[in-house]
């Protein structure tokens, strides 16, 4: 049962942004009105952006430990889970977001304003599970986020060209899809999935 609902909020993360304040840039949306070449040279691009020489895919354990060592548990997991379980978006230092499976709250995330280059997933018990990290321009559109397990796997990589309108590729370079909006469209422009919290 632990194990479905891990898979299962590991399937959320991939699919979904991660819930930073940001604001749309005009961009416009022609993924369906390409050809499959163009679209495929569109992916190839992104792609080249994400997984450059400079992009770290994979952290030893030790290194992502050090480096995130005071997020690895969280000190207010008990009141942080009673807050965001009451519906609490945000508070003066944190942004929140919460992950439900039937009612239950299996996951929550939280943005600290004064560094907001890095997400921080939890479970229930309070259990660092995820970590996003955001490029230096961040939130300038466009700009990119990495999301790593707590042992330094990569899980999926994002690049956003604004809040409506992002790539996702797998830690192995594959393109996963490009929301758009309420869609998720595969590299043939065919709708693969749907949300409902753009």
């Amino acid at each position: 049962m632990r194990r479905r609902i891990l898979i299962l909020i590991t399937l959320i993360f991939m699919v979904l942004p991660v819930f930073a304040q940001t604001l749309e840039c005009g961009v416009t949306f022609d993924w369906i009105s390409k050809t499959q070449i163009q679209r495929d040279e569109n992916i190839a691009q992104i792609q080249n952006i994400l997984f450059s020489d400079k992009i770290k895919t994979k952290y030893n354990k030790k290194e992502i430990k050090s480096q995130y060592a005071e997020f690895f548990k969280d000190k207010d997991a008990r009141q942080n889970y009673i807050e965001i379980s009451n519906g609490k978006k945000e508070d003066a230092q944190k942004y929140y977001c919460a992950f439900y499976w039937k009612n239950f709250l299996v996951a929550y995330g939280i943005q600290y304003k004064n560094n907001m280059k890095n997400i921080y997933y939890y479970d229930a018990m309070g259990n660092l599970r995820w970590v996003d990290v955001f490029s230096d321009n961040y939130p300038k559109f466009p700009y990119r986020s990495y999301q790593y397990y707590r042992t330094g796997e990569l899980v999926a990589s994002y690049y956003y060209v604004s809040e409506y309108d992002q790539y996702i590729f797998d830690p192995n370079k594959k393109f996963k899809g490009r929301w758009y909006k309420e869609n998720m469209y595969n590299k043939n422009a065919k709708i693969i999935m749907t949300r409902s919290n753009y």
